[in-house]
């Protein structure tokens, strides 16, 4: 019996040893600083109690380092705040706004147009986005975003299935099952996983060929032939893992609103053609456009489409990937709405076909392109009641493209990074070249792109000779496109807020320094806000900026009577509504505002 006890324990420890020794090794690897934390979140610096996406989070998903991409660092509060709407969006290089980033991407039109409607809420719209994923991205991400208290998860994501990392195309295959490939992005969070991959890396791969764009370096196979068996996988791959997350998430009773993709059928002939099955997508485009030209449109549109099926370099999703999403909102899940921005861009285009109109090349939106993507997603959060009601805000979308703050230097920025990439693969277009900048917009556009330059300094250039040259409509761009930027920061909320005040745009003066308030309360800011408020016959809101200042200095007789007169105002203007040909009433009410400028310029006397 002791013998067989014996051999038992032997057995066991020989079994756990290896287990015990990775442990160790795990721990030690951790101790000593190596790998990275890939957690999806972390803290964020910019302000207290705040987080941000982890800049290390792509790395679970691709397997070369040097493709790894960086997406947003859009903070927001661990603990969500009361009178807040968070939506986290998910997908690929669109959904983050390329070739514009930052204020280009649609969910920041989004959320202008959000804070410009609803001035008493706050808005966190966190763009988890990566450049050159696909759904197995998505997935893993939507996964983990339910205990952050999500109102809402909106998803723009399919054209990266073939060669976005984890694609069955792409440079970045970890694994030949989705089972397998679902394990490995969990494993890879452990340092034992990353160093195996960097020795497997420095042993069995040359060194990127960084010269190359990303594109090319993530496309392996560049013959996915139409209904072959990796074509299937890649539609089976998409259906199951866009499947998977609305099920996770509509069972955790988030809302999910997911697009319809887009992408340029008329002015991007096939990268690759062949015959398939006696079908070939060249002599498709061609047929598109020979019955485009003789105004048949129905029939260019169909051969535009299968001309792009049949492309066998599949950088434009399938028309099955659009199928998918429209079964996964329309039959599967509760809880899961469907955003057909498809059918809005058909209606922005000639005919009803998509082309340079609305996109830049063969995936990306231009700016109109991106707003009306912005567009889609505002009318479903609309309809299925994520927002509120518009009591008189609401703001249409002629009026959104007029004021959304997108500089001359985003727009020239975005305009000659598609140029660069229309001069190399799979476009080729030599003859294309920068033009020579001449207006200052140009050259720091030119500065950004050749990465002399930083966004922020650019921003800080481009205002600086706006306000030198007296140009106060593109400062007060500026000014928001920065408030947009850097959301938690009060600084540039009260300063966009001091332009509008200076341009008489009182409402937006008012929302803009209401928000710098609420981050950071200040004597000074309470005062503008009282002012404001005060000429624009809001009495209501502007008591609440006396009572704050009351707070900190209670024995403040000056502030006392004004409150008094401001309160008394209130109860006058009441009682005049209900009996509005009392004479006596309305002269109490004259006196009372004659007051209230008095004791309003004595109060500011004695803060001063």
């Amino acid at each position: 019996m002791k013998g067989s006890r014996k051999t038992t324990i032997f057995k066991l420890t020989a079994i756990l040893l290896p287990f015990l020794f990775l442990l160790l090794l795990e721990f030690a690897l951790r101790i000593t600083g190596y790998g990275h934390d890939l957690s999806l979140f972390i803290k964020d610096d910019s302000c207290a109690d705040c987080l941000a996406m982890n800049p290390f989070v792509s790395e679970r998903y691709f397997t070369n380092g040097a493709n790894a991409t960086i997406g947003n660092t859009e903070p927001f509060r661990a603990k969500k705040a009361k009178g807040t709407i968070r939506l986290f969006v998910l997908g690929e290089s669109t959904t983050i706004g390329y070739p514009y980033m930052h204020n280009g991407s649609f969910h920041r039109w989004l959320k202008y147009r959000l804070i410009q409607m609803y001035p008493d809420l706050d808005f966190e719209i966190i763009n988890l986005s990566l450049t050159a994923v696909n759904s197995y991205t998505v997935l893993d991400m939507a996964r983990e975003i339910d205990q952050y208290e999500p109102d809402a998860v909106l998803i723009y994501s399919g054209h990266n299935e073939y060669y976005g990392a984890l694609g069955v195309g792409s440079t970045s295959r970890m694994a030949n099952s989705s089972t397998g490939i679902r394990l490995l992005i969990r494993l890879r969070q452990w340092r034992i996983i990353q160093l195996m991959a960097s020795v497997k890396h420095l042993f069995g791969e040359g060194k990127t060929d960084t010269s190359k764009t990303l594109m090319e370096r993530m496309a392996a196979d560049q013959h996915i032939i139409y209904g072959s068996e990796k074509f299937t996988i890649g539609v089976n791959q998409f259906k199951q893992n866009i499947n998977d997350v609305c099920r996770v998430l509509s069972e955790k009773k988030i809302p999910v609103f997911i697009s319809t993709l887009v992408s340029n059928e008329k002015d991007v002939s096939p990268f690759v053609s062949s015959h398939q099955k006696n079908i070939s997508a060249d002599v498709e485009f061609r047929n598109g456009i020979m019955a485009y030209n003789q105004q048949d449109s129905v029939q260019a549109k169909t051969f535009f489409v299968k001309a792009k099926d049949f492309d066998e370099l599949r950088f434009r999703a399938p028309t099955q990937m659009n199928l998918i999403i429209e079964t996964a909102a329309k039959e599967k899940h509760p809880g899961v709405y469907l955003v057909d921005s498809r059918r809005l861009f058909e209606q922005a285009s000639h005919y009803g076909i998509l082309d340079h109109h609305t996109l830049l090349e063969h995936v990306h939106p231009n700016l109109l392109g991106y707003s009306i993507l912005s567009e889609a997603f505002f009318q479903s959060l609309m309809v299925h009641h994520i927002l509120p009601a518009a009591q008189g805000n609401t703001m249409q979308l002629v009026q959104l493209q007029r004021q959304m703050p997108i500089t001359t230097v985003d727009s020239l920025f975005g305009a000659y990074s598609i140029l660069l990439l229309k001069k190399g693969w799979p476009y080729y277009q030599s003859s294309l070249s920068l033009p020579k900048a001449i207006s200052t917009e140009e050259c720091i556009a030119e500065d950004m792109l050749v990465k002399k330059l930083p966004w922020n300094e650019a921003m800080d250039r481009l205002i600086s000779y706006y306000q030198q040259n007296n140009t106060s409509e593109k400062s007060l761009k500026v000014a928001e496109a920065v408030m947009l930027e850097y959301p938690m920061d009060p600084t540039f909320y009260a300063y966009a807020g001091r332009m509008c005040h200076q341009q008489r745009e009182i409402p937006k003066a008012i929302n803009y320094l209401h928000r710098a308030f609420v981050l950071k309360p200040s004597m000074s800011l309470a005062r503008e806000l009282f002012s404001l408020e005060l000429s624009y016959g809001r009495l209501e809101k502007a008591i609440t900026y006396i009572d704050f200042a009351l707070v900190s200095h209670p024995e403040n007789m000056g502030l006392k009577r004004l409150r008094l007169t401001v309160s008394n105002i209130i109860d006058l203007q009441n009682a005049v509504k209900n009996d509005p040909v009392n004479l006596n009433l309305q002269t109490k009410l004259k006196k009372a505002y004659a007051s209230l400028k008095l004791e309003d310029e004595s109060s500011s006397n004695n803060r001063q």
